[in-house]
């Protein structure tokens, strides 16, 4: 019931902020999905083909990280960037529920003036709500990318260390 009556209260941009919202979800749950899950796999698949192809003897740790290392990069990296857009969207939608709240606060000024703060509240709760969503999903989001960003940083890491210790250098 809380829910209902805070999308109501909110105004129509509360549901394109539930959308990013959403979308956010859908791609932090991705991401954490493959660094739990898939990411041994992945390692542990394309570390030993890329070992049997490229020996130690035969290949430098600079081959090393411009192909192996890069691709790691390019396959733990997909769709931060795209995180990052959603995640920036949110203040820009929260704003928008700003200006659309305003604006019913002064659709109800030219009529009633300005004896009648009852009237008007409708208008600054559609005004202050969305905003107020709009920067704790972008707090959150923020937190959770940063600590992907940390997680994958210290992915690749790892993935150095193995290779220097098979025996590349550079």
């Amino acid at each position: 019931m809380f829910l209902d009556e805070l999308f109501t209260r909110g105004g129509p941009v509360l549901y394109l902020l539930f959308l990013l919202t959403f979308l956010i979800f859908l791609v932090l749950i991705n991401k954490y999905f493959f660094l739990v899950f898939d990411k041994k796999f992945w390692l542990d698949t394309n570390l030993n083909n890329f070992i049997l192809n490229n020996p130690a003897s035969n290949t430098s740790l600079k081959t090393v990280e411009t192909t192996y290392i890069a691709e790691l990069k390019r396959v733990s990296n997909s769709n931060i960037k795209i995180l990052d857009g959603l995640i920036g969207m949110c203040p820009l939608v929260g704003l928008l529920g700003t200006v659309y709240g305003m604006i019913e606060v002064f659709e109800v000024l030219s009529f009633l003036g300005t004896g009648n703060p009852r009237a008007m509240s409708s208008g600054v709760a559609k005004a202050t709500i969305p905003t107020m969503a709009s920067m704790v999903i972008s707090l959150f989001g923020l937190y959770f990318r940063q600590d992907l960003t940390y997680r994958i940083s210290k992915y690749i890491d790892e993935a150095n260390l193995i290779f220097k210790s098979k025996g590349y250098t550079h």
